[in-house]
């Protein structure tokens, strides 16, 4: 809290007096507040300043009254606690000791979480009574409602169907993923695909088991070529396990076969052939003896897909979790705050959404719009859990993500203090362990990776891997990312603990899906759903970024975020010198699509992209924070082959899709958008519905700087064949028209 003049409260307590006034009776200070306590020094600070001004003695002598406020207000009331400096403690009545009671003095450490700390919080020097707090001061506003109640509840046969769903799209997921390897297998090169290292292999045969004209077990062994050693533990070399699902191939016309993994024994592997999906099974069994070397090719491995199904059948059988997910009881914050386990700085947005998340007895949704601090706040959400004694599930979605959370931005050298390694990473008496083996950070495999999951008090996992704890093994999971993860991986984490924090961004681009047959599609999140079921009112806002110039960041916050987000002053004027913080480059270029029609390039656009690029350059972005983004995998091709030409690529310089980049930040992007034709056809990038999150992630990733190539008279018109309703060209119009109009930004014709 920092510091001030003191108020004068002294009107408000001109007619307190201590006659007819009662102890506080607090029943041994079991009374704890939904509010953040305050800490050890404002809470000494609040007490001393009451002291001072009420300046009565407490009728034992030992120190001074201090009356307590009203809940929510400064109001006088007719309660009180004594306030001791010497010994550091505060007197209070504690009916525990029978009817007469008996006056109790405990620590001030002890109480900085009570309601007794939030019915002072009032009398801190630094803030006058009834005023407002200092926003980045732990006073900042912190409450949390008492109940969320449902909004839009699912009825009768709808719950059942809900899980049906779910459980279709998963299986849904599984035959897609089968499908669609067979499928690019079927129009690979083997060779290619051997030099590639996409395949598995070489192995040999050493045996089948007959059964009729076609084995029913064919057994290999791993034999490389290249002098490797050949006892090898292929579970852990090529992550192949019983049960998954392979294609069998070889350079023989016969194969390949797919076939079932039955058991892995070191080098060897077992192999049960599919013969009902083989067209030709008695050409491919009297073949098998002279086709090896055998390669395999990874075709399904279903156990994320089982996980998934046991996590919503699991679900569907617990009647709290259930009623939970289809909206048939309200949501309730009673639990309460302990004192803050780590020195970590929060605004009073995070604050907030701290106060929220710790509070819950059923679910939290922190809504962290980009560049806001979601990380730092869960963080901070474990990090208060932990100090109550509770064992938390740290996950997300994908590794990358749960070792964002773990370790941000850590070296071996030094620790990001906005992550959990920064936090609790040396407090020895708190035991984190990262579970799975897939992670490629080197300060989690330093640091986390060797520990015991099973005695831990945080344990870091994916979604997934979080699928073989059993259900409730811990008091709180967080799920960061969680706008990105499916409701049936979600489904994982609502099984393994008591209570769930998610945290992602529903502005954003959602979990996207493939079904059998090979369409793909958004799907919401179990966040989504959660406002579904409860209404806004289930999430609170993360609303102060810290990521962007306040030029980059406006049209997003009108846009996707209805005005709600504030720049912090920090970033506000954050800027490339000699650059503005937004270009907009008009070019008419000519899209031409690839050989299936699936992806599109735009030459002129790449070119005006590398002039960007090296432009952006010469200002003295370097390489490494420098992105560029291109709506297009074909079009990511183009650009980066222009850039191969002129001598502008760098291994550093990173040129993707706006999936892919979604998460990720750069000191200056170069956006292109690769749609240019006469019937004004953007394609995806206007569907009404996935257009708008999609640019909203193309917009955000920018710290400094923002470049946005395309030929406008596409984007801002819908195509031919839309209606206006089936179109998002009003929000690129919007973008242009904004753009046009503000000072920061400049515009280039290169028609």
């Amino acid at each position: 809290m920092p510091d001030g003049d003191a108020p004068d409260v002294t009107p408000l307590y001109e007619a307190w007096s201590l006659h007819g006034a009662d102890r506080y009776a607090t029943g041994d200070l079991r009374a704890r507040s939904r509010y953040l306590g305050l800490e050890h020094d404002d809470l000494r600070a609040c007490l001393t300043q009451a002291a001072d001004v009420v300046d009565v003695p407490a009728e034992d002598g030992r120190g001074t009254v201090v009356p307590l406020h009203a809940p929510d207000t400064p109001e006088p009331t007719d309660e009180y606690v004594v306030w001791d400096p010497d010994s550091d403690a505060v007197g209070y009545f504690d009916e525990s000791f029978g009817i007469s009671g008996a006056h109790s003095r405990v620590p001030l450490d002890d109480v900085v979480a009570t309601a007794i700390a939030h019915r002072v919080r009032f009398w801190h020097p630094a803030r006058a009574p009834g005023g407002d707090t200092d926003p980045d001061g732990p006073l900042a506003a912190a409450t949390v409602p008492d109940g969320v109640p449902p909004t839009d509840p699912l009825a009768g046969r709808d719950r059942r169907a809900f899980f049906d769903t779910l459980r279709e799209t998963v299986r849904g997921e599984r035959a897609a993923e089968r499908d669609q390897t067979r499928d690019a297998h079927a129009d690979a090169d083997l060779r290619r695909l051997v030099d590639e290292h996409a395949v598995d292999g070489p192995f040999v045969l050493v045996s089948t088991t007959a059964h009729s004209d076609r084995p029913a077990d064919v057994r290999v062994q791993y034999a490389p070529d290249d002098g490797a050693p050949a006892d090898i533990d292929l579970v852990a070399a090529f992550d192949l396990y019983p049960d998954n699902r392979v294609l069998v191939d070889a350079f023989h016309d016969a194969l390949p076969f797919p076939a079932r993994v039955a058991s892995v024994d070191g080098p060897l592997v077992t192999l049960q052939p599919t013969w009902e999906r083989v067209t030709d099974p008695e050409g491919v069994a009297t073949t098998l003896a002279d086709a090896d070397p055998f390669w395999l090719r990874g075709l399904l491995n279903p156990v994320p897909y089982t996980r998934r199904l046991d996590a919503i059948d699991a679900v569907w059988e617990t009647p709290a979790k259930r009623r939970l997910l289809t909206g048939q009881r309200p949501l309730s914050f009673s639990r309460p705050p302990n004192r803050r386990h780590a020195d970590l700085a929060l605004d009073d947005h995070q604050q907030r959404a701290l106060a929220w998340a710790v509070a819950a007895d059923d679910v939290a949704c922190i809504h962290g719009p980009p560049g806001t601090g979601k990380t730092r706040t869960l963080a901070a959400v474990v990090a208060e859990s932990v100090a109550r004694g509770e064992r938390v599930l740290v996950t997300a979605h994908s590794n990358q993500a749960v070792d964002t959370l773990l370790v941000g931005d850590s070296t071996l050298d030094a620790a990001d203090d906005g992550s959990l390694h920064g936090v609790l990473g040396d407090d020895p008496t708190v035991d984190i362990a990262r579970h799975g083996r897939h992670s490629r950070n080197r300060v989690v495999d330093d640091h986390y990776r060797q520990r015991g999951v099973d005695a831990a008090d945080v344990v870091a996992a994916t979604t997934n891997g979080a699928a073989t704890f059993d259900q409730n093994a811990f008091d709180l999971a967080v799920v960061d990312e969680a706008t990105q993860a499916s409701r049936a991986a979600t489904a994982i984490a609502v099984n393994a603990a008591d209570t769930l924090v998610l945290a992602g961004d529903h502005r954003q681009l959602p979990p996207y899906g493939v079904r059998e047959g090979g369409a793909g599609e958004m799907r919401p999140s179990l966040f989504e759903t959660l406002i579904d079921r409860y209404g806004d009112d289930v999430a609170v806002l993360l609303a102060r970024q810290y990521r962007m110039h306040d030029a980059i960041a406006g049209f997003p916050n009108e846009a996707f975020y209805g005005g709600r987000l504030e720049t912090a002053a920090v970033a506000a004027d954050r800027a490339v010198d000699g650059l503005p913080p937004v270009a907009v480059v008009d070019v008419a270029g000519q899209e031409r699509r690839d050989e299936r029609g699936a992806s599109v390039r735009n030459a002129a656009e790449a070119s005006v992209v590398a002039d960007r690029v090296d432009t952006i350059r010469r200002a003295g972005v370097e390489p490494g924070d420098l992105g560029v983004i291109a709506a297009y995998s074909d079009h990511v091709s183009a650009i980066r082959g222009v850039l191969a030409d002129r001598g502008l690529d760098r291994p550093a310089l990173t040129v993707d899709t706006v999936d892919s980049f979604q998460g990720g930040e750069r000191d200056a992007v170069v956006v292109s958008f690769a749609r240019s034709n006469d019937a004004h056809d953007a394609g995806f990038l206007e569907h009404p519905a996935a257009g708008p999150r999609r640019l909203n992630v193309a917009l955000t990733r920018a710290r400094r700087h923002l470049s946005l190539v395309g030929d406008w008279a596409t984007l801002t018109d819908p195509a031919s064949h839309r209606s206006p309703a089936a179109s998002c060209a009003d929000v690129y119009a919007d973008l242009y028209d904004t753009l046009a109009d503000h000072a920061d930004a400049r515009l280039f014709n290169r028609r």
